[in-house]
């Protein structure tokens, strides 16, 4: 993931990552867990990503 992210940055592309200590993919909405929040802040950066 440090590398994609890296290459899009060089590409000029925005790019935000979040790692949630003792999660894997998959956590859903992250409810009850350090994820909690995560579909906001998903959602704030697409909005501030569009054109």
């Amino acid at each position: 993931m440090a590398y994609r992210l890296k290459r899009m940055s060089a590409l000029g592309i925005d790019t935000e990552f979040h790692h949630y200590p003792g999660l894997y993919h998959g956590f859903g909405l992250g409810t009850g867990t350090v994820a909690k929040g995560w579909i906001d802040q998903a959602i704030t950066f697409w909005e501030n990503h569009m054109t």
